[in-house]
């Protein structure tokens, strides 16, 4: 049996159900995240300073979400931009879905006139993957691309 691909999409209002269930495993209540992410997303909520635009994709195997990736435009730590939340299920992890994930934001980035982009990482884990992708300490909590252009011009760079 051929396993089915891994699709990536532009999140929409009908993804927020799933998204907050997969952030609820990590921090926080479903209920937090059902009021937190669309007020991320419709620019109500303003991380530290951001700026309005903003974009999120969501990573689906068939019809179940099993990730997705959000990131705004901002000027914290002298960045362009800013990867705001990244989650894959448990289930999924290790299958190359954050890096499509990152590929993709990347993407939209790059087209919003942004290259430095920073992350919080939050974990070790986390912070182990974005330096797979390129990502390297700014300070003790940040890291940073100085250019993520990078990944988009891996040779995987296009969703899986």
């Amino acid at each position: 049996m051929i396993p089915m691909p891994v699709t990536i999409r532009p999140a929409d209002q009908s993804d927020i159900p799933a998204m907050a269930a997969i952030r609820a495993k990590q921090w926080e209540t479903e209920a937090y995240w059902l009021r937190r992410i669309p007020s991320y997303l419709n620019g109500e909520l303003f991380p530290q300073q951001a700026l309005a635009p903003r974009a999120a994709f969501i990573a689906a195997y068939g019809d179940q979400i099993v990730g997705f990736v959000a990131g705004h435009l901002t000027r914290r730590h002298q960045c362009d931009a800013e990867v705001e939340w990244i989650d894959t299920i448990a289930e999924r992890r290790r299958q190359g879905i954050a890096g499509a994930l990152l590929r993709t934001m990347a993407h939209w980035f790059v087209e919003h006139n942004a290259r430095k982009v920073c992350v919080d990482p939050g974990n070790d884990i986390a912070r182990s993957v974005y330096a797979k992708y390129g990502a390297h300490p700014l300070n003790q909590h940040w890291m940073v691309w100085d250019d993520i252009s990078i990944l988009t011009n891996s040779p995987q760079s296009h969703p899986i």
